[in-house]
């Protein structure tokens, strides 16, 4: 599991000039806390652990020498600087029922007989820290040719002891066929003749 190197932050250190000294700055909360813990990361530690963490990732939070089992709650990432700027956690405890997200991966979407378009990137979910979801791949060459739309329901999610809370008839992704726009500019082009 995803391990992130965090230390305690003492409040009265001011995020800008934290983030000036290389550092990303976060917070853990949970029911079994009592209060609140503010962190802070060294920037390197932080990209690195990003690039496999999205949020709804479970991981583990070095803590003063201990590891402790979280959820990754919010990625705050400014497009302006390109820069993270603060990463939060929720302290897991066996048995309580949290919210979390399970991104949806797509493999070989050049292996399609059509236009692929996704329509969902993530499903939102609510389980216990034993039931939390790995990110979902779908291998699109490994799909019948005639499957041209795939739904959440479809996923079956529920079968592995969640409670999925985005809607079952939402669409993940749909083939269309090629030529189909064009075709259907010529029909008008053409209807519009005959008028």
């Amino acid at each position: 599991m995803l391990t992130l190197k965090a230390e305690k932050r003492n409040p009265e250190e001011k995020a800008k000039k934290l983030r000036r000294d290389g550092f990303i700055t976060g917070v853990l909360y949970g029911k079994e806390m009592k209060e609140n813990v503010s962190l802070k990361f060294t920037e390197k530690d932080a990209a690195a652990f990003i690039k496999n963490a999205k949020e709804g990732t479970q991981a583990y939070l070095e803590l003063d020498g201990k590891n402790v089992d979280v959820l990754v709650k919010n990625i705050d990432f400014d497009p302006l600087t390109k820069k993270y700027m603060a990463l939060d956690f929720q302290a897991l405890v066996a048995g309580e029922v949290v919210s979390a997200t399970v991104p949806i991966v797509y493999l070989n979407e050049d292996k399609v007989q059509g236009i692929f378009e996704a329509e969902l990137s993530e499903v939102h979910y609510k389980a216990d820290p034993a039931h939390l979801l790995e990110p979902i791949e779908i291998d699109l060459a490994t799909l019948p040719q005639t499957t041209k739309t795939m739904y959440v329901k479809d996923l079956k999610l529920e079968e592995k002891g969640v409670h999925v809370t985005t809607s079952g008839e939402q669409q993940l992704f749909h083939i269309g066929a090629y030529g189909q726009e064009e075709t259907d500019e010529t029909e008008t082009e053409a209807a519009d003749e005959t008028k």
